[in-house]
């Protein structure tokens, strides 16, 4: 299941204002098919496709994380998934019983930026 209970569309860097050509088609169909998978599977050994990650809050540019949620939400793993290889970013939430809480939408892989 998904939620954006705790979705920050205020973040401009982490959240675009406006999302390129194709960019919610290809969302919708990667939470579609997500929506299929067993957690389980989701936290598993890491998978190339969709390259699910929990966060090394210290290797990315917010080390404090999800720093904006309450202290609650904030003791839970912060976790990755790819829409497509490379071209539409990352979703970044947290993952409480059997429901990804997005937080960002990443489309611009501003979390991760490259060197």
């Amino acid at each position: 299941k998904f939620s954006f209970r705790l979705f920050d569309s205020t973040d401009g860097e982490m959240c675009p204002a406006q999302f390129g050509a194709g960019y919610t088609q290809t969302l919708m169909a990667r939470l579609k098919d997500l929506s299929t998978w067993k957690v389980s599977a989701f936290t598993g050994l890491p998978n190339k496709t969709i390259r699910n990650h929990t966060h090394d809050w210290a290797k990315t540019a917010r080390p404090t994380g999800f720093a904006h949620l309450n202290e609650q939400f904030k003791a839970y793993p912060g976790w990755q998934f790819c829409l497509t290889a490379n071209a539409h970013g990352r979703v970044h939430g947290i993952l409480i019983d059997d429901t990804f809480h997005v937080v960002w939408l990443d489309q611009d892989h501003a979390l991760y930026p490259e060197k």
